[in-house]
């Protein structure tokens, strides 16, 4: 199976302090990937040079064998790669089918069809009631799945989720789940930032461990947890099975 994204000896600095420290891994086509590591260990970060929120001070960033690294955030959606974030990032003062049109402003195609296809994907997370509802009206929980079925209106390769099941209601993170799932089957590749372990217990197939920067171990979720890198890192921070927050 070939790679959708391929990280080599990714590095990025603020002020001195390290961030990521010469990260290497690769994330699958089609696969669900998690991405652990107690508090400060690099995850968003990486998420950030993934996406092209920030650049990398060094290495490689390629998505489909194509070097991203540095370019923008709209040239990442070009290529394939979409993101969701920790604190959700919707635009509180339009209804939920506006901010589900503000990716496609400027494809080209009848509006209509945005419109269309827009509202489809509202249905899909169960948002259709809530299609002119301001998003200042919604629930935390349906704010994450207005920004988690807007990542996906360019038919992304990759969707990168920060955080997705943190601070929602039990019945909202079921349907994350199970959407995550339906679209990964369709094709969709999703790399998830959690500390909800038995959340991506469930979903992924691979997890990849962070600490201080680097990747320590990557796996099955078995191994990873049970990896001594990994009970050492998250020592002081929760057992890392148990989905205590680092």
């Amino acid at each position: 199976m070939s790679s959708i994204i391929e990280v080599g000896s990714l590095a990025k600095s603020f002020g001195g302090v390290t961030a990521v420290n010469g990260a290497s891994f690769e994330i699958p086509e089609g696969s669900i990937v998690g991405l652990i590591g107690p508090n400060g260990s690099g995850k968003t970060t990486t998420l950030n040079l993934l996406n092209g929120v920030i650049a990398p001070d060094s290495g490689s960033i390629k998505v489909d064998g194509t070097e991203q690294a540095g370019k923008s955030s709209t040239a990442l959606v070009k290529a394939g790669v979409t993101r969701t974030f920790q604190n959700t990032r919707v635009f509180s003062t339009i209804t939920a089918i506006e901010n589900m049109l503000i990716p496609v402003l400027h494809s080209k195609g009848a509006k209509g069809r945005w419109v269309e296809k827009a509202a489809a994907l509202l249905g899909f997370v169960g948002l259709s009631s809530h299609r002119d509802t301001p998003a200042s009206e919604l629930s935390g929980g349906q704010q994450k799945l207005l920004e988690f079925v807007r990542a996906l209106m360019t038919d992304p390769k990759i969707v990168l989720m920060d955080e997705p099941f943190a601070g929602v209601h039990p019945s909202v993170k079921e349907v994350m789940r199970d959407r995550i799932l339906e679209r990964n089957r369709n094709g969709t590749a999703f790399l998830i930032v959690s500390h909800e372990i038995p959340d991506l217990t469930r979903l992924c197939s691979t997890i990849i461990c962070m600490a201080d920067g680097a990747v320590i171990a990557a796996g099955t979720p078995a191994e990873v947890i049970s990896h001594p890198k990994v009970i050492e890192a998250y020592l002081g921070h929760g057992p890392a099975g148990r989905g205590e927050r680092g």
